[in-house]
């Protein structure tokens, strides 16, 4: 396994070899890292202090056009706190989370003390070094009635989880979101920016997405990042990207919240993490479709669609794979910990 992928190879039962507490909590971002992001571009930091797990952005890994809020950012640290979570949980940790928002930290994760380890091979845990981001074709059929109902018990008054599976409502979605993946594009911006992450089959680099998780072939894949910054692409695939979405895709996922700010971000990025955890159950991978959440007004057309006025925070695909694909890179432990 190339270096930039040994991230994932992370044996659960390792942690019982860690004898001090801080080894210990260092061995949990170990989960961290492996939480799904903007263009995999990681944007976290980590520290451990006073026995707590502290959770920040790392400016050098943002991306100050196509997420400009700092949305995109703040929903991926949800993601990653929430494998800490669970790994505390199946340690015999009763972690607490603490939404910060102010200065330099975003959360802070309180372990507390270690009791007896779950024996559940059914646990969450498992499924975090099995998740993959898959872009590309899903197979037909419902989605299983045991995730639908698993992903109703996630909302509430201030969080909302839609579960699209009508073909007509599917289809509306696509067309916005292939109209808001095409303005993106038209911003040369945004496609420069887009291109530093796009990465031929055979990196070595720790972060961003190799194109074979975009279904490039791997000559093509050198290729791509210059083709990416000259044209706008999305124009070029919107007819394989349409039926992408409306013929191979089963499901959508749009999680909305009350409010708009970075506490609400940060709570859709934890729900999303636990929907796609538990989906991997299931042998089904979700991908997040960024464009119509984060672009311009595209976000209401998407509040008409499902008849909602929660401020959608995240859109995703949900389905089972029709082909495998590998894992992204990662950066280590050691390179985000101060």
């Amino acid at each position: 396994m190339e270096e930039n992928y040994q991230a994932w190879d992370i044996k659960i039962d390792d942690f019982f070899t860690r004898a001090s507490n801080a080894d210990r909590l260092k061995f949990l971002i170990r989960f961290a890292v492996l939480a799904p992001s903007s263009h995999n571009s990681q944007p976290w930091e980590f520290e451990i202090y006073d026995n707590k797990i502290l959770i920040s952005l790392e400016p050098s890994r943002l991306l100050p056009v196509g997420d400009a809020n700092n949305r995109q950012a703040i929903i991926s640290l949800g993601c990653a706190a929430q494998n800490i979570l669970i790994a505390a949980d199946y340690y015999g940790y009763k972690p607490k989370l603490n939404f910060i928002g102010d200065g330099s930290f975003i959360a802070e994760i309180v372990p507390g003390e270690s009791g007896t380890p779950k024996n559940d091979p059914r646990h969450l845990i498992f499924s975090i070094p099995k998740r993959v981001t898959n872009r590309g074709k899903y197979e037909a059929g419902p989605l299983p009635s045991e995730l639908t109902e698993y992903i109703k018990q996630l909302g509430s008054d201030d969080l909302k989880i839609h579960v699209i599976t009508d073909q007509d409502t599917k289809n509306k979605l696509a067309d916005v979101t292939l109209e808001a993946g095409i303005a993106a594009m038209d911003n040369p911006a945004f496609r420069l920016e887009l291109s530093h992450h796009v990465k031929n089959n055979w990196t070595r680099s720790n972060f961003g997405m190799p194109c074979f998780g975009l279904g490039i072939p791997t000559l093509i894949s050198f290729f791509a990042p210059l083709m990416i910054r000259k044209m706008n692409m999305n124009k070029k695939t919107r007819k394989a990207d349409e039926e992408l979405l409306k013929q191979f895709t089963p499901g959508f996922l749009i999680i909305g919240t009350k409010e708009d700010g970075p506490k609400s971000w940060f709570g859709a990025g934890l729900v999303f993490q636990k929907i796609a955890l538990f989906a991997v159950k299931f042998g089904l991978s979700t991908s997040p479709w960024a464009a119509a959440i984060q672009i311009g007004e595209f976000h209401k057309d998407m509040q008409v669609i499902v008849n909602n006025n929660l401020r959608p925070q995240l859109f995703a695909r949900l389905g089972t794979l029709v082909k495998n694909v590998s894992h992204s890179p990662r950066i280590p432990v050691n390179g985000i910990l101060r």
